[in-house]
């Protein structure tokens, strides 16, 4: 099994998923970055340049020498939070009053818009996306919080993800590198 094949059919899909469902804030996930995107956050995953770093005598046994660059692209966003009305101990009413007062309590939940950070939603994908690393793979990984980036407006985070890929095994063996 291929490095780009490892990428294409379980690496990338796979954590994609993850990003997707459990990532707060709506993450997109692609594999290319657009020039310019309307979409926030935005994480483009892409595999680096492959090097075939040894062969056994046979020829039959290869490890390949691979990285996998993810960037986290975030703008300042709003976020709802429901307010939850705290239950209190209310005085004996008749029974009259009570129907009235749980009409009135049946009201849609109070909802506020609090402002995040454009640092706080990329530092909290990063947590994501790093914790799901080390916990189904075995990469060496850099991360550089702050990117520089031409837009100041948009700030980015960079993850690095370095591993071998082992081909004499039958299951998928990565390790750091």
């Amino acid at each position: 099994m291929e490095v780009e094949e490892v990428f294409d059919t379980i690496i990338y899909p796979d954590l994609k998923e993850y990003i997707e469902e459990n990532g707060n804030y709506s993450p997109k996930v692609v594999k290319v970055h657009p020039q310019d995107s309307k979409v926030f956050p935005i994480i483009p995953i892409r595999l680096l340049p492959v090097t075939n770093k040894y062969n056994n005598l046979s020829y039959g046994e290869e490890t390949y020498s691979f990285s996998i660059d993810i960037d986290i692209y975030a703008v300042d966003t709003t976020v709802e939070e429901p307010i939850i009305p705290i239950e209190q101990e209310e005085p004996d009413v008749p029974a009259e009053q009570e129907e009235e007062q749980e009409e009135e309590q049946e009201e849609e939940p109070t909802v506020t818009y609090k402002k995040v950070s454009k640092k706080t939603v990329c530092d909290d994908l990063t947590k994501l996306i790093v914790e799901y690393i080390k916990e189904n793979y075995h990469f060496k990984i850099r991360v550089k919080h702050d990117a520089s980036n031409v837009d100041g407006t948009v700030h980015r985070n960079q993850i690095r993800l370095s591993g071998t890929l082992d081909t004499k095994y039958e299951n998928l063996v990565i390790y750091p590198w």
